[in-house]
């Protein structure tokens, strides 16, 4: 959004200052909700945006999208399937996403017990922030949620992705079912049924084998996505069109909260104008799998975890953390970062704990950038 921002201004200023009012009305004709548990933001210092998919099904109208989706009477309420805390860097035009796992249990404020985070969702944004706050120490400063069908339009506005498979993959359960390899463009469909897979099967030997990672492995594919997003839209200039009509969807679909102004977004997106994909660094929650209650769920695996937090808090500071791994085991080098709550120092072991997927754990099926 920031990089179409930044390249329809550069387009539409040529014809003058009518242009600035023209981006200013697309943005701020976004939905905004309230979100009260938002941290205000510090002059000068990294921003932090909570990035919502959301699986509420309230957009679902027709045969074709109930088939699609299912309805709001079936699939009721909502839960936040993408998790990610995007860290803005201004001044370096840097960029960092930290996924949680829909699947991490925590605490949830108000509640009187703990429950997957994604649940945290189901009564709207300001509860989530106050979860990922209170448990993990990372201030959110605005939230950005999108929908199936916002997601679907704003990659069709820009004519699709491009995606290299290696093998052919499906999954009947998000409807995935990509049949030939290589680098290819994906539709918006396409696209939305990848990054929504967490039973994926691919095709290698002449059999189909199963995946198995769900949700850490469904993150890879997230990450593949925003970096083939970010290259997508460089390519787009000076394609004014196709700008200008991936805004138009993204002012349709998406939504945030009130105090993120659109004079907000067009200063970030001058700002970030022309960032490539280089600069876009992925990192994931160190997690470990257990049965709570007799459901699947993850845990955050410490002392992994807050070296992660600790780290992506300096991300943009001169006090970043140097973190290194030597055989699955994470350290640090003291240095100056925002604190996160105190965690238990009991050190999961190593063998039940995914560290950083798909770094640690590469998954030559998934697809990458072309």
């Amino acid at each position: 959004m920031l990089i179409g921002v930044s390249i329809l201004l550069v387009l539409v200023l040529i014809g003058g200052v009518g242009g600035w009012f023209y981006v200013n009305s697309v943005l701020s004709s976004i939905k905004r909700f309230q979100v009260q548990t938002v941290t205000q933001e510090t002059s000068g210092a990294p921003i932090d945006i909570l990035l919502v998919g959301s699986d509420s099904r309230a957009f679902v109208a027709g045969p074709g999208q109930v088939s699609a989706f299912g309805n709001a009477a079936t699939q009721t309420g909502q839960r936040s399937d993408v998790i990610i805390v995007v860290r803005l860097v201004p001044d370096t035009r840097q960029i960092e996403m930290l996924s949680i796992p829909r699947d991490t249990y925590v605490p949830i404020p108000g509640s009187g017990g703990s429950n997957r985070i994604n649940a945290a969702f189901n009564t709207g944004p300001s509860l989530l922030v106050q979860t990922i706050q209170q448990n993990f120490g990372i201030p959110i400063n605005h939230v950005v949620v999108a929908n199936f069908q916002g997601f679907e339009g704003m990659v069709n506005a820009l004519g699709g992705i491009s995606l290299d498979f290696p093998y052919p993959v499906r999954d009947p359960d998000s409807g995935l079912n990509v049949t030939t390899v290589g680098c290819q463009s994906v539709s918006g469909t396409t696209a939305l049924a990848l990054v929504r897979s967490r039973h994926l099967y691919y095709f290698k030997d002449g059999s189909w084998n199963y995946d198995g990672m769900s949700d850490w492995s469904r993150i890879q594919r997230q990450q593949a996505f925003f970096h083939a997003l970010i290259n997508k839209a460089n390519g787009e200039f000076p394609n004014v069109l196709a700008i200008n009509s991936f805004l138009q969807a993204t002012s349709h679909d998406l939504q945030v909260d009130a105090g993120f102004s659109a004079r907000e977004i067009i200063s970030l997106g001058l700002k970030f104008r022309s960032v490539a994909s280089t600069s876009l660094a992925t990192e994931v929650l160190p997690t470990y799998g257990t049965q709570i209650d007799g459901n699947d769920v993850l845990i955050a695996a410490q002392p992994y975890a807050q070296t992660m937090i600790s780290s992506f808090l300096a991300f943009g500071s001169s006090a970043r953390k140097a973190v290194t791994r030597t055989s699955g085991t994470a350290t640090t080098q003291p240095a100056t970062a925002t604190s996160a709550p105190s965690v238990t120092t009991t050190t999961t072991p190593e063998s039940q704990v995914v560290l950083d997927n798909p770094k640690d754990l590469p998954e030559p099926w998934n697809p990458k950038p072309c």
